[in-house]
């Protein structure tokens, strides 16, 4: 099993920043798993001066880098850099419309790479004083649909909900029935067994209840199952972490539980959900969010498992065949042969040698939320400037690290002193999606969908994934949220969150 421990990481850090290039939020909160700081210092602290009835400017301090995150009215959120002045960060935000709302947060990091979230605030243009969050009362409501089309009877499919408490001192916690926030213990780990092991039950299923009113929660997974509960342990005492499923581990308790999961993050006023590929597919899941001004948006697929199961086989290249675990899942490539060792882990080489061995001689430039980089290779090493700082990738990525996002594309070593490290970490991003995409020789391609996957050898579980999902917006691989193709739903003030579970 694979141990959550799910906080504030690098990688998610990366995304938002990536994101910012097309200003819309970055939801996915999950992917990534270095754990880095949640507490802040003491020292650290958020405000903001309204300049005029159209103007504010955000203060931060306590970090050696600082990104604002703040949503207009109900607007896409933007997430910049602020602009720091030793420890202190500033950002002046201009024409905004008089009277608007505005919501804000802020992620402070520090040099040695740790980093945390603020909680959100509220202001409204005019105003002199911090508001307190506007998030509802009642949270939002989660309602689960049993879409089996008979398949299923409501008392086998079962809904999971884990994460962590932000009220709490951050505290592991599972969701029970009345949309209450458990705390794990270690004596939950006997509740059942497998295999002459025990496992916490967690699971509920929809012939109980299918409709649960949740307060803030944050790094939280929605597992859904069919046919069986899942299997998951709090660790320590007190519970540091909790295991999940494992599907590269064929001993894995859940490795014959046919599941699939959302991730969502709910704070004092906003939602953040996605249903996601990045591992496997275990059956369609479509996630509907309604909310403030008459936000109604949905992400996931329509068609049937069955429909899914036989397209992929007909659809993508031989290699990826192998990715289905019949009656099971689909496995994502890394998990698959993929992986470094595997019989397709040198899949992407040819294509990831091509690029480097073009910007040897050439210069790659882009441009971001974060400025305008150029970069070429060295030595091996993808060395970035935006006349502020040098930035790198520090050597060559694997076909695994490529279709992962970690290793040398998650890695915040070798910055120069005082350097902010998201920068690096969102180049990194950016070249991961790039390679993933099939783009990475031409920046102008990096930003419409059209372009990507049109030449082998591509990422083509990721490509499918797409062809087959609503607006052609999923997460195929963990930065798929650059440049804004992925399945992230942002709400402010949500009301209702629909999940269904496909068949």
């Amino acid at each position: 099993m694979r141990q959550q421990q799910e906080k504030l990481t690098a990688g998610r850090l990366a995304r938002m920043l990536s994101t910012a290039l097309v200003v819309t939020a970055a939801a996915s909160v999950l992917h990534a798993t270095a754990g880095l700081a949640a507490t802040p210092p003491a020292s650290s602290a958020g405000s903001y001066t309204i300049v005029n009835s159209n103007t504010v400017r955000f203060n931060a301090s306590g970090g050696s880098w600082v990104i604002l995150h703040y949503v207009v009215g109900s607007g896409s959120q933007l997430n910049v850099a602020m602009t720091m002045s030793g420890t202190s960060g500033t950002y002046t935000v201009p024409n905004i419309p008089a009277g608007s709302v505005v919501n804000y947060s802020f992620t402070v990091g520090q040099a040695n790479g740790s980093a945390y979230d603020t909680a959100w605030s509220q202001l409204t243009m005019g105003s002199s004083a911090p508001a307190s969050g506007s998030f509802p009362a009642a949270g939002t409501t989660i309602n689960l649909v049993n879409g089996t089309n008979g398949t299923y009877p409501d008392s086998q499919v079962y809904w999971t909900m884990v994460g962590m408490d932000p009220t709490n001192n951050n505290a592991y916690v599972h969701v029970n029935c009345s949309g209450a926030l458990v705390p794990m213990s270690a004596g939950d780990d006997s509740e059942q067994t497998k295999n002459g092991i025990g496992y916490a039950n967690y699971s509920i299923p929809l012939s109980q209840c299918k409709s649960i009113t949740i307060p803030q929660i944050t790094s939280a997974r929605l597992y859904l199952s069919v046919g069986s509960t899942m299997y998951l342990q709090a660790v320590g005492s007190p519970v540091t972490g909790y295991t999940g499923p494992n599907i590269d581990n064929p001993t894995d308790p859940n490795i014959d539980v046919t599941f699939d999961f959302v991730e969502l993050d709910v704070n004092s006023a906003n939602f953040f959900g996605n249903t996601t590929r990045v591992d496997q597919f275990g059956f369609p899941v479509q996630l509907r969010l309604q909310g403030q001004g008459g936000f109604d948006q949905t992400v996931g697929e329509t068609e049937t498992r069955a429909a899914l199961f036989q397209e992929f086989q007909a659809q993508v290249p031989a290699p990826f065949q192998g990715l289905v675990q019949s009656p099971y899942r689909i496995v994502a490539p890394a998990h698959g042969s993929f992986n470094t060792g595997g019989a397709n882990g040198t899949y992407l080489d040819s294509y990831i040698q091509s690029v480097w061995n073009q910007y040897t001689s050439q210069s790659l430039t882009f441009t971001d939320a974060q400025g305008t980089f150029t970069g070429h290779v060295v030595n091996g090493q993808f060395q970035f400037t935006d006349g502020q700082g040098t930035y790198y990738i520090n050597a060559k990525p694997t076909t695994a690290e490529v279709l992962l996002g970690n290793g040398v594309l998650n890695d915040a070593s070798n910055a120069a002193p005082g350097v902010p490290t998201a920068k690096q970490l969102q180049i990194q991003a950016q070249l991961c999606a790039a390679l993933n995409r099939h783009v990475a020789e031409n920046s102008a391609l990096w930003a419409t969908s059209g372009n990507f996957y049109a030449t082998q050898p591509t990422n083509s579980y990721s490509q499918f994934w797409h062809a087959h999902a609503i607006n052609n917006l999923t997460y195929g691989f963990p930065y798929d949220d650059v440049n804004g193709f992925s399945s992230s739903l942002v709400g402010t003030n949500p009301t209702i969150a629909t999940i269904t579970v496909g068949w």
